[in-house]
């Protein structure tokens, strides 16, 4: 299912295994932290299409992470030297999102989950699309476009998710909804 660059994929599990070791040192000993990815990161897994220096993710604990020790420095498969870290400003209060995009998101395979206390999920790619409607930069306008051409939704399946996420949402939706018009318009010509 996933397409992402193994040594992308092996510098965020040393992120994740820095991250297990400081939850481990804390004593903790409940269930597994879920650690829900989003933006670049996912898109990354799912379409192999760019890279991304940052991680936007959220858990389902609070969680007190040593931000600076999470820094990875890799190699990319073209040779440059780049860094991955856990995004500290990353806030999903301002993303598009349904309500049950946690119930939805799917578990990162090959990245170790079995062996720690943090287990590593991404958004489902429509989530994903749908998370980045509210912004919609030119990247997030590529990355949805990048789903949907490997058809992991349909321009039905994203105006439904999207709609409905919308019902949770105050204030002025008038662009967004000129925004999801237009992505549909443009999946439908792909497909």
């Amino acid at each position: 299912m996933h397409s992402a660059h193994p040594e992308l994929t092996a510098a965020l599990g040393l992120m994740l295994d820095k991250l297990d070791i400081s939850i481990r040192e804390s004593g903790y000993t409940g269930e597994p932290v879920k650690m829900y990815a989003a933006g670049g990161i996912a898109v990354h897994y799912f379409c192999g299409t760019r890279y991304t220096a940052d991680v936007d993710a959220t858990f389902s604990h609070r969680i007190l992470i040593p931000f600076g020790d999470l820094v990875v420095k890799y190699k990319r498969d073209d040779g440059r030297s780049a860094s991955l870290y856990l995004d500290p400003t990353y806030n999903d209060h301002f993303a598009l999102l349904h309500p049950d995009h946690r119930d939805s998101a799917v578990e990162w395979e090959g990245i170790g989950n079995e062996r720690r206390l943090v287990k590593l999920l991404a958004l489902s790619p429509v989530d994903l699309a749908v998370s980045k409607v509210s912004r919609f930069s030119e990247q997030d306008h590529e990355d949805i476009l990048a789903l949907a051409s490997r058809r992991f939704f349909s321009a039905g399946q994203l105006r439904q998710r999207a709609e409905e996420a919308l019902d949770y949402y105050v204030g002025d939706t008038r662009w967004i909804r000129g925004t999801i018009d237009q992505l549909c318009s443009e999946i439908t010509a792909l497909n």
